[in-house]
């Protein structure tokens, strides 16, 4: 695996079910904010792997990288698999 991918791809794609094979050094991220219901706190946003996060009234915004669009609904599926509502997914 690409040592420049952080563990929220290792996290998705285990998800996911996909293979966890190189990704090339090529790899291109791509940003997105995740606006979710609830105050994550840091240990929920640490084992995703978040860039950042920010909670804000009963909400948190999550900033991640992924690598492609599967890596993305892996994302999203671990925070289904939390019980954590997401609200709005934008690419930043």
């Amino acid at each position: 695996m690409n040592r420049g991918v952080d563990a929220v791809t290792t996290l998705s794609r285990r998800h996911a079910g996909q293979d966890m094979g190189s990704q090339g050094d090529g790899a291109v991220l791509t940003t997105y904010e995740v606006l979710v219901r609830g105050d994550l706190g840091d240990d929920l946003v640490s084992e995703l792997g978040a860039r950042s996060f920010t909670p804000c009234h009963g909400k948190t915004l999550v900033v991640v990288d992924v690598i492609d669009q599967s890596h993305l609904h892996g994302v999203i599926a671990w925070f289904q698999d939390h019980n954590i509502d997401v609200e709005r997914v934008n690419p930043v």
